[in-house]
Order: C-alpha cells, then structure tokens, then sequence
C-alpha cells in the first residue's frame, strides 16, 4: 500500500514538472536607439518569422515565448534589423537598433539664371561628425547620413552669397535642391501692403538710373552697388511713390518692401423700379452703413483701396439690394436698382348684420387673392406704394370694391369690407306675378259686382 502511495506520488510530482517545463515565459523586450539611446515606439516584432506585434510608446513589447530557443528578429523604418536567437528562458531583451545609413543629395543653381553651380564648398555638418564635398559641373554633391539625424549644410561659392540651412534626414534617401544669389546681384521683391500679393511691372529707379521693372512675381534681381549711399524709387501705377535712402551692405540681398495703394473713389446711383432715384436710402461695406444716398439717389464711396467690394443697398420699404462692384483706378459709377417690399394686409369681411362671410372670394388688381377662412379672415400682401382696388364677392352678395394703398414704410391695420346681401330676383318676380293675379281677380270681382245691381233693377221695374 506504500509503494502504491509512493508510485502515485512520484507520478504527480512527473506530470507537475512536465507541465512547468511547457508552460509559456514571458518575455520583455525594450528597443533603443543605438546613438541616444531613446525608446523605439512601434517597431515590429517577429518570432520565428511571424509578425507578433509593435512596441508601445516606451518602445517596450511583452512576448510569451513558448518552449525552446527561437529566432526573434526587431524591424523599423530607417534602423537596420536587428536578429538573435533567444533562449526560451529569457525574461528581458534590450534590443538596440542602428540607424540606417542613407544618401544626403545637393544640388546648387544660380538664382538668377537658373543654371547649376558648380565648384562650391559644402560642410554638412551633425553632433558627431563633419563632412566636406563640391558640387560637380551639374551643381550636385552627394553625403553619407544616417536616418533620423539632424546636419548643418554650409554653402560658399566663388561669386556667390553664402548660404547655411539646416536639413533634417528622415527614414529615405533625401535629395535637396538650393539656390544662390550672385554677390554683385540684389533682389527687390515688390507686394501690394493690402492683399500682400506680388506688385508686376513695378518700375525700380536707383539714384535716377532705371534698373527695370518687376516680374510676375513682383521681383527685380540686378546688380547694384554697395557700401554707397543709394537713392530708391519705386513706382508703379495705382500706388503711391516709395522712396528710400539707403546703404546695402556686402552681405545683404534682397530688400522687401510693400506698396500702398492709392484711394479711389466710386459712386452708388439707387433708382427704383420706376428709374426714379431713391433718396435716403444707406450703403454698406462689410456690414458698416459708409454713406446715404442724397434727392439724387447718389452716395460717395470714399477713400477705398483699388479692389472687388460687396455692397448692401437698403431702405425701409424696399427690399435690400446686395451687389459686387469692382473699383480700380480713378472713380467708378455703379447703378442699384430697389424693389419695392411687402407688407401684410389682413382683411375681414362681414354682411350688414356684422357677421363674418367664410368662402368669400378676394381679387387685388381683378387678380385672385385667395379665400375668406370661417371667421371671414384673409391675410394677404400688398406692395408699398401701390393703388390696390380690393374686390370681394360670395354668391348671395353684391360685390364690393375698396381702394387701398399703404405708404412707404408704414404698418397696416386690419381692413373690414361689409357686404350687402344680394335681392332674389326670382322670388320678386314671382311676387310681382302674384300680385299682379290678385289685381286681376280684384278687377273682375269688382267688374261683376257693378253688372249684377242693374239687372236686379229691370226686374223690379216688370213688376
């Protein structure tokens, strides 16, 4: 019986250390950045060729292993893989991943004519190194970078200003392009103060001599004299004159300057539907009432900037008018044409005993308005100024004609029209017919009571 408990115990004690050795280890892998040793975020994990998952935001990734050594490889864009085979019993893993090496391609042209420039000195230059290359005769060099790094690019060139940029190098190959300004060349770069957009065909004059005009771009790129006292003129129509006085010096290149439009002037004419001009009536700008027109109808936009402008025309009365005008140089004259507005009208029509009419139909000007609802109620529209001659009519009721009009701007107040009830002409025909027949039986009663008394007599006079 003891041997028996002894076999069973060592049975179990077997099965346990079995299911110990199967079980999964977990395992903690962080990934770093073999020059600064920052975390990773989402670089891909594989385990034995299958992809398992993506560090988090520390760059860490939590993997159950299984039984057995097994190949564990680290993957992210612009690091080189990382591969190893792990012991089963591993539980942490620093994975550290070097960048990956890739191509900083530059290339050099003149700003002026486009071409490349070549034989210039470039120093590109990161927190661990320093490196020197000249562009070729297709104003190109090329560098070896690493990914994700930061490189300081310093251009010098004979007879030309030097230039330094900053590039920043991601995860793929870069190519860059510059261009550079002659030293004995100066750019003007010319823009409108209020839009800020290039100023074409600005003429440029420098101590009386014309040096040309800009371009569609609003620049002008001529050589120029430095270290000397320079008069500038800048002209261009619809904007006023720039002068400036200055002394450029051997390391500046462009001078960016805006120009201020000259004001200009437009004039707003409001007639109405009649082409009568409509006093009184305001104009706006952006929301903001600028002027009201005179007996005239006239009203003075002043002191604009040339451009496309939304204007409000509005008057009480009239219906607002909205329109785009577009003031350029010299004064403008823009027609505003106001319709005028509605307003409501509300009708009642009763009969002569002050009891409402439903059903009743409505005409304005002979044209149909609408219907008489069961309190003899009709709201209807009516245009300011106009002469409306109201007609009511309902079978069993003369028709009825009022004459309204309401004065520009004014309110209404409610409008009874009283209809008087229509006389049957059947039943009076009938009535007269009746009459008429009493008459007659009247007549012939009266004839043959007069005939009746002489005979009575003649009789008497045979006896």
């Amino acid at each position: 019986m003891n041997a028996s408990r002894i076999r069973f115990l060592f049975a179990l004690l077997c099965i346990l250390a079995f299911c110990g050795a199967v079980q999964a280890t977990n395992l903690l892998i962080t990934v770093q950045d073999s020059l600064d040793n920052t975390s990773i975020p989402h670089a891909t994990v594989y385990l034995n060729g299958a992809n398992v998952g993506l560090t988090n935001n520390a760059g860490q990734f939590l993997l159950q292993s299984g039984q057995g050594d097994f190949n564990l490889l680290v993957s992210m864009d612009g690091y080189d893989d990382w591969s190893e085979v792990v012991s089963s019993n591993t539980t942490a893993l620093s994975v550290t991943l070097n960048r990956r090496s890739l191509l900083l391609n530059v290339t050099l042209f003149d700003s002026n004519t486009l071409d490349p420039v070549s034989g210039a000195t470039l120093v590109l230059t990161s927190a661990n190194a320093t490196q020197n290359a000249a562009t070729d005769t297709y104003g190109s060099a090329s560098f070896g970078v690493t990914a994700y790094t930061m490189y300081s690019l310093n251009i010098t060139a004979p007879n030309y200003q030097p230039r330094s940029e900053s590039v920043e190098v991601d995860s793929t190959n870069q190519n860059v392009q510059y261009w550079l300004l002659s030293t004995n060349q100066y750019s003007f770069v010319i823009r409108d103060q209020n839009t800020n957009l290039p100023v074409t065909g600005a003429s440029i004059t420098v101590n009386s001599v014309l040096l040309g005009t800009t371009n569609s771009r609003g620049v002008l790129i001529t050589p120029i004299s430095r270290n000397v006292p320079l008069t500038i003129v800048v002209q261009k129509t619809g904007y006023q004159t720039l002068n400036q006085y200055l002394t450029i010096g051997p390391n500046e290149a462009v001078d960016s300057v805006s120009l201020i439009p000259v004001p200009v002037s437009g004039f707003v004419f409001v007639y109405d539907k009649q082409n009568q001009p409509v006093s009184g009536a305001d104009v706006s700008l952006n929301g903001t009432v600028v002027a009201t027109t005179s007996e005239y109808g006239s009203a003075a936009l002043q002191n604009l900037a040339p451009g496309t402008y939304a204007i409000v025309v509005s008057k009480a009365g009239y219906l607002p008018a909205n329109q785009q005008i577009d003031i350029s140089s010299g004064s403008s004259q823009f027609p505003v044409t106001l319709s005028l507005a509605t307003v409501s009208q509300t009708l009642y029509v009763q009969d002569s005993d002050q009891k409402n009419v439903a059903g009743a139909a409505v005409l304005l000007n002979g044209a149909y308005a609408g219907t008489t609802d069961t309190r003899g109620e009709l709201d209807t529209q009516l245009v300011y100024n106009t002469t409306y001659n109201i007609t009511v009519t309902h079978d069993g009721y003369l028709p009825q004609t009022v004459q309204q009009i309401v004065p520009l701007g004014n309110t209404t107040t409610p409008l009874t029209i009283t209809l008087q009830k229509n006389m049957d002409w059947g039943f009076v025909t009938l009535l007269g017919i009746g009459i008429l027949i009493v008459l007659f039986i009247f007549v012939i009663i009266r004839l043959a009571g007069r005939r009746t008394p002489h005979h009575s007599s003649g009789r008497r006079d045979e006896i």
